[in-house]
């Protein structure tokens, strides 16, 4: 067939080798990793979510400020038919591993499926191997993968915004309403994973409108796009969210004012070197992104800056540079950018600040770093016009590539979400720096080392009960900072966290018995009561 001829088999091999990699860069283990405490939440969540859908109990599709609606999509479906399917209908420590593998698998679809989609979108604004190379970046950074196995929304979230941002740009470039309408989709779904993704709207609208008349000079085209990404995310908003069919005006007031009270006046926990705060200061985030980055895709984009730097100082003109250049307005750097600079200015405000929100900015990130490879490696192969030179700068490159991303990929397996860059040595290093969050990582190898060393039955204290309430008998687990000593017999401390000081004054002392060390970590440590 015709279309078959046209089918670029490099393009095919490097998709596939994409999945083959994405898969098995998250599948494996999945059940049996992580639960962290805000999954626990969101289990919940979506179950009520369903029960509004079944019942058309509107009101129960908003559970949370977040709102956190596509989360509950892709989770609360497939679980809710695997109930039916299964007959296994309630949440227990029996059938919560079944439901929590679900859930998370369907969320890793969902971040596999984005991201060909992604590719393909931006491949229409780039070369492909550029583009390529920023979704492979993007992709398998150790943070970001780390994260990915979560059953979470900071991933989904990232993609859905991504994709806004590329495809209101294609439609600047190309002015086709197909654009306009899916990027007017994805902001309605950015806006239901993350109120804040109200700026993608806003960004779109705004931004999008003044480089659209830069580029044309005509105020009715940019009407016309403008009632289009407007009237998408509508429509898809309300379809998605049948809380807001009864009273719009109020969920709404209630998202964000919410949002306002607990996203940016009420702060997060968050020990930096060495001290204890609520209210992280400014330059919590620019060490957050110094840390979590790898430094592979930091070099790359300081290619990239190099690189902008000699081409200023030739005074050449370079469509990233003179962004306000009509025929230059579609640069994919130019037009992302300044959303991501106001991204993170934003979320420099809140008191609330915890590093897993810096994970909207990787997709430029990996953008500018592939610009900034691919800049070299045509460097090197216009200089050496027999290729031997930029085969030897791509052997470079892949060995630096291996080293900084690939291997820590695969020996923090499966707990990624621990990397922290080689920039700060060690990892007791870096947790002194920032410590390092539990997040019920390894909560599972908690649960067989208490079963496996204390008995199956033992009482334990936790800081953070929800995580293991979920896979151990409710009744054998108590909460160290409200119940008294007498109601455990092995007190359970995730890393970074210490004795409170009501089991310090008590008449019982516990002495560390054992840890699980997880990626040079003291992740767990177990404290038995001493004999009299």
């Amino acid at each position: 067939m015709q279309w078959a001829k046209t089918i670029n088999k490099k393009r095919v091999l490097f998709i596939l080798g994409f999945v083959v990699v994405f898969l098995f860069s998250r599948i494996p283990q999945l059940a049996q990793d992580t639960i962290n405490p805000d999954a626990v939440n969101w289990h919940y969540r979506s179950e009520q979510f369903v029960v509004g859908l079944k019942h058309q109990m509107w009101d129960k599709t908003y559970q949370h400020y977040h709102p956190g609606v596509t989360l509950m999509w892709l989770a609360g479906i497939p679980i809710e038919a695997f109930k039916q399917i299964s007959g296994v209908t309630v949440y227990d420590q029996f059938s919560f591993h079944a439901f929590h593998f679900l859930a998370k698998y369907f969320v890793v679809f969902a971040q596999l499926v984005l991201s060909l989609l992604i590719l393909f979108w931006l491949s229409k604004i780039l070369e492909f191997k550029k583009a390529f190379l920023a979704l492979a970046l993007l992709s398998f950074e150790p943070f970001f993968v780390g994260n990915s196995r979560l059953f979470h929304m900071d991933i989904i979230f990232t993609l859905f915004v991504m994709a806004a941002l590329i495809l209101s740009q294609l439609y600047i470039k190309e002015e086709k309403i197909g654009w306009a309408i899916l990027s007017g989709i994805f902001c309605g779904l950015s806006f239901l994973t993350r109120s804040i993704g109200i700026g993608v709207l806003l960004y779109a609208l705004g931004a999008g409108s003044l480089f659209l008349y830069i580029k044309t000079k005509d105020w009715k085209r940019c009407l016309k796009y403008t009632v289009i990404i407007f009237g998408s995310f509508v429509v898809i908003t309300f379809a998605l969210f049948p809380a807001l069919w009864n009273g719009p005006i109020d969920v709404l007031v209630n998202i964000f004012t919410e949002g306002e009270r607990i996203g940016v006046r009420k702060g997060h926990t968050q020990i930096i070197f060495g001290e204890s705060t609520e209210t992280a200061g400014w330059g919590f985030y620019p060490l957050v992104l110094l840390m979590k980055l790898s430094p592979f895709i930091i070099f790359g984009t300081l290619l990239y800056l190099y690189g902008l730097y000699i081409t200023y100082k030739k005074k050449e003109i370079n469509k990233e540079i003179i962004i306000f250049k009509a025929e230059k307005i579609v640069g994919i750097i130019s037009y992302s950018l300044i959303f991501y600079l106001g991204y993170f200015l934003v979320m420099t405000w809140p008191t609330k600040k915890i590093d897993r929100y810096m994970l909207v900015l990787y997709p430029v990130i990996a953008i500018i770093s592939a610009f900034g490879y691919m800049g070299v490696l045509n460097t090197i192969k216009n200089k050496w016009k027999n290729g031997s030179g930029a085969k030897q700068g791509l052997l470079v490159l892949l060995l630096a590539y291996v080293l900084y991303v690939i291997i820590p990929i695969v020996g923090k397996h499966p707990y990624q979400f621990t990397y922290t860059s080689p920039i700060f040595g060690k990892a007791e290093t870096a947790n002194r720096v920032i410590a390092q969050k539990s997040f019920g990582i390894g909560i599972f190898e908690a649960k067989n080392h208490l079963q496996t060393n204390y008995g199956s039955e033992v009482e334990v204290g936790f800081i953070d009960t929800k995580p293991i309430k979920s896979i151990y008998p409710n009744s054998l687990v108590s909460d160290i900072r409200i119940n008294g000593v007498s109601d455990y017999d092995v007190l359970v401390l995730a890393i970074n966290e210490v004795i409170p000081e009501k089991v310090q004054k008590s008449e019982v002392e516990f002495i560390k018995d054992s840890s699980i060390y997880i990626n040079g970590l003291e992740y767990w440590r177990f404290y038995v009561k001493k004999d009299k």
